[in-house]
């Protein structure tokens, strides 16, 4: 008798959507895997377009700086080109001071010293062009060069006023006394000191007198003095000597013109 056998494995037929169902699955699965990778992209992306960016920021900064650096080398370079001009404002020298009465006194060492240390009276030349890019007050042109305009070391003015109180104190035959120009010389005397007061702490032994000869910080008065000559206007002394004439002349003319209406 045959009997039937039953097979290893039942063949069961899918049921009806099953495989529509499996091909969702795998296309959810790649949907899936392309949102992944797609967001990996954008995360990437902004990494990349933030670090561009950063980039690009520092760049701009680095150029700005070196243009602002530049720039403002340009600008102190050329404001203080002339010459080591920008040198000789540095407080870069000590000088211990020292009793010098004898400079103030009537004699012909005194005189002398005075003259040297006036000088060229610390007028200089200076191109016009130059010293309007310095932001320079305009000041009267050369008569001697157009292209040149004249400008005094102020510190010149100072010793020229403390000359002239000086002659008028201590002189046996003083110039003629010019109570204004004596009161302008010494309020400018008071504006220099206070202009630029010393600090130097100075010691005393008894609470009244305080030393003189104390080391001071102070410019470099000889580097200035090189630095004027320099750049003096060198025809400014027979200018100066021309103009005293003519005016010599004409206040000798103004002085007879007024003693005669007074003897008439």
């Amino acid at each position: 008798m045959f009997t039937s056998k039953k097979p290893d494995a039942e063949y069961k037929r899918l049921t009806e959507g099953d495989d529509s169902d499996a091909g969702e699955n795998g296309q959810s699965q790649t949907n899936k895997r392309l949102s992944l990778l797609e967001q990996s992209f954008r995360r990437f992306s902004v990494i990349h377009a933030s670090i561009l960016l950063l980039e690009v920021i520092l760049c701009a900064l680095l150029v700005f700086g070196f243009v602002a650096l530049d720039q403002t080398r340009r600008t102190l370079g050329s404001k203080f080109s002339l010459d080591g001009l920008s040198q000789l404002g540095s407080y870069n020298t000590s000088v211990r001071f020292q009793n010098g009465s004898k400079h103030m006194a009537d004699s012909q060492d005194a005189d002398e010293y005075w003259r040297d240390l006036l000088g060229s009276g610390g007028v200089i030349s200076l191109n016009t062009e130059w010293a309007r890019s310095q932001g320079l007050r305009p000041s009267a042109q050369s008569p001697t060069d157009p292209s040149q305009s004249i400008y005094q070391v102020d510190v010149f003015h100072a010793l020229h006023c403390l000359n002239s109180i000086r002659q008028n104190l201590m002189s046996e035959t003083p110039p003629p006394w010019d109570e204004t120009h004596m009161l302008h010389c010494l309020d400018y005397v008071r504006s220099q000191l206070l202009c630029h007061p010393d600090l130097t702490l100075v010691t005393t032994n008894d609470l009244e007198e305080f030393v003189l000869d104390e080391v001071h910080t102070c410019r470099d008065y000889s580097a200035m003095v090189d630095w004027v000559h320099r750049h003096r206007w060198v025809e400014f002394p027979e200018w100066l000597k021309t103009k005293n004439a003519k005016n010599h002349g004409h206040e000798a003319a103004h002085n007879h013109s007024t003693a005669e209406k007074l003897r008439s």
